[in-house]
């Protein structure tokens, strides 16, 4: 009798090892792989809104060493059916991010050249800030997301090749 509670022991033991190594992953497979960092230069352009208008320039993003973000971009608004027909701006910015999530938080440094230049006072005192709302891609090559000042729209960014000297 102590002879079959003993093989039935080890019969036991065997299956639920087998069971547990069967339905396990390697070490590190179950960790979902961190989201690519937003750091280097990107081109991005929103989807065209009311008017025909629409923003796109070119932004650069740099880690500090606390983790945190920051950049600055150039962009242009541009109108087809209205007034001013083109905006253009410096920014500089903060970038945070969570996961695959990208929050840029922009304040205006200039407001350069305007079309027609006899609206330039008025974009001085009412041109909003450009903020974007993105998600970065496993590749970490392409942000999709949401532009949002006083109005919104789509927005794509894509990162610029790095060259190599």
């Amino acid at each position: 009798m102590k002879r079959i509670t003993t093989l039935g022991l080890a019969a036991c033991l065997t299956a639920c090892l087998g069971l547990v190594l069967a339905t396990s992953a390697p070490v590190g497979a179950q960790t979902p792989s961190a989201a690519p960092s937003p750091a280097g230069a990107w081109q991005f352009a929103t989807e065209k809104m009311g008017a025909g208008c629409s923003l796109s320039g070119n932004i650069n993003i740099v880690r500090n060493a606390n983790k945190a973000y920051t950049c600055k971009f150039s962009a242009v608004w541009a109108c087809e059916q209205r007034a001013p027909r083109a905006v253009h701006t410096e920014q500089s910015c903060i970038a945070t991010q969570t996961g695959e999530n990208v929050i840029i938080t922009s304040k205006i440094e200039k407001i350069g050249k305007v079309d027609p230049v006899s609206m330039a006072t008025l974009m001085q005192e009412q041109y909003a800030a450009d903020h974007f709302s993105v998600k970065i891609n496993r590749l970490g090559d392409r942000m999709d997301g949401l532009f949002r000042s006083y109005g919104q729209a789509p927005v794509v960014f894509r990162k610029q090749a790095e060259l190599i000297s």
